[in-house]
């Protein structure tokens, strides 16, 4: 359970970020030069689990002023009092942060992941306007924000300020049949070599992330938000021009071994539950068969709290209590007691939503894991044997 609620916390609050001061002031400034430019970097996926879906951040060069930073929404502050109660919870605030790009893009660098830099169609006035919206917005009255992982992260902020900066002058031209997809496709498509974190997202977040992307809300992802701008104009001409790699290097993110993977271990798990509920069929479970049902309860419990007890959005609506159901924890209890009456329609009770999970599986609006699969099989045996144990009892 450590493992999975690493990757439940893990997952929802991850911030497409690198660690750049978030607190320090800002030196004087004179208005940007003739020579001033403003680009988008839009940076690789990595390894580590906070890096998985990439980054976003804007640079401003000015080589008249010394100016060459890289303004970043996705910083936060470790000192947080309470950081790891807030940071499950929902209710740490992220900050917009600033630092030199030669630094940021550094460490890309040593973590070998590609930035592509995206220079601004801008006229000077406009680039002024932006760079004031940002400086406005790193006073420290502005500079905190409540995170978001799909609707308000560093990916968004940078799509909300151009269109806050610049207006209507900057318009957005859709594909004539535009691809539909919803938060959870467009995520999985970076969690197809992660097998264990795609497993554990898919039982953390609800349904709220089946609904269909818009354009601009696939931008919550750095890759769909470079692609939205590439389809921007502004002024007539294209937004994003004089495309180049300011960080070439690329290596291939790991994939879980089969061998350590959960398609493998899950349907072991399943094949040995139900070899041993078939030749031992008349012998008493009572430990493993709480130990299986406390197990998914507890999962059950920890979705409840996700959906109910915390600030994030992308959590509600997690249907998975359907087949991880919080009151297995009451039902593992009146395994192995005396009331086995109550016992034998509680079985069948999980009997026939295990069973009804299965039929209504398209139907279900919420798109479930392939692996929830044979969990939801195990309990329905496991529920098979209990139901017709106890159903003669008078």
């Amino acid at each position: 359970m450590n493992s999975l609620k690493f990757y439940i916390v893990g997952l929802i609050l991850m911030a497409f970020s690198s660690v750049l001061k978030a607190d320090r002031e800002m030196p004087p400034l004179r208005p940007l030069s003739d020579d001033a430019y403003i680009t988008l970097l839009t940076c690789d996926p990595g390894a580590p689990l906070y890096a998985t879906f990439g980054h976003s951040a804007l640079c401003i060069t000015d080589p008249h002023q010394g100016i060459d930073w890289v303004f970043n929404y996705g910083t936060f502050n470790f000192n947080t009092p309470n950081f790891y109660l807030k940071f499950a919870s929902g209710k740490l605030l992220y900050k917009l942060g600033y630092g030199s790009k030669k630094r940021f893009l550094r460490e890309y660098q040593y973590e070998q992941r590609l930035v592509i830099e995206d220079h601004l169609n801008l006229t000077k006035y406009q680039k002024q306007k932006l760079f004031n919206y940002l400086l406005e917005n790193y006073k420290p009255e502005n500079r905190e924000y409540q995170y978001d992982f799909f609707f308000d992260n560093c990916a968004t902020r940078v799509l909300d300020i151009l269109y806050e900066s610049l207006g209507d002058s900057l318009q957005f031209i859709p594909a004539e049949n535009p691809e539909i997809r919803t938060y959870r496709n467009l995520i999985d498509e970076y969690l197809c070599l992660s097998n264990w974190s795609d497993f554990g997202i898919d039982i953390a977040l609800g349904s709220v992330i089946d609904k269909p992307a818009s354009d601009r809300g696939k931008a919550f992802l750095p890759d769909y938000l470079k692609e939205y701008l590439d389809n921007c104009i502004i002024n007539g001409k294209p937004l994003l021009y004089d495309t180049k790699l300011a960080v070439s290097n690329s290596a291939p993110l790991p994939k879980t071994p089969f061998l350590v993977s959960p398609q493998l271990w899950i349907w072991i798990l399943f094949a040995f539950i139900a070899f041993l509920s078939i030749i031992w069929r008349n012998k008493a479970w009572v430990i493993a068969d709480r130990i299986i049902f406390s197990t998914f309860g507890l999962v059950g419990i920890i979705v409840l709290l996700l959906w109910f007890a915390t600030d994030h959005d992308a959590t509600a609506g997690n249907l998975n209590i359907l087949w991880a159901n919080p009151l297995y924890i009451l039902y593992a209890w009146l395994i192995g007691g005396k009331r086995e009456k109550l016992l034998k329609w509680a079985s069948f009770g999980v009997l026939m939503s295990n069973i009804l999970v299965l039929l209504a599986w398209t139907l279900i609006p919420q798109q479930y894991h392939t692996l929830f699969i044979p969990i939801i099989l195990a309990l329905i045996i496991r529920s098979i044997v209990l139901t017709t144990r106890y159903w003669n009892v008078k």
